[in-house]
């Protein structure tokens, strides 16, 4: 996985909870007891809840996607790791040898 790959699904992740925050934070506004209502009506009008819960759930998808691809890199970045220190170490022994 590329790093830039890791970062677009980050991107759309911050996004995502930026956008339902501020949705959140529009609505709640409302201070007054006619807004209020109005505000309660619109909410099971657009079923505000359950976007909230879908939103909510793609973004543990999201969440789980960066996760898995996080987690690649850094296996392949620890695998190559690996693969250098071995041939470092070969390295060391066939030169002593040869001394």
């Amino acid at each position: 996985m590329r790093s830039a790959d890791v970062s677009v699904v980050a991107e759309l992740q911050l996004e995502g909870a930026m956008m339902l925050e501020r949705v959140s934070n529009a609505i709640k506004v409302f201070g007054e007891e006619y807004l209020t209502r109005i505000y309660r009506l619109a909410a099971l009008r657009f079923q505000l809840a359950g976007l909230e819960g879908t939103i909510t759930n793609k973004l543990a998808t999201v969440e789980s996607i960066y996760q898995k691809m996080s987690d690649r890199a850094a296996t392949l970045r620890l695998e190559a790791l690996e693969w250098i220190v071995i041939i470092l170490i070969a390295t060391e022994i066939v030169l002593s040898l040869f001394r």
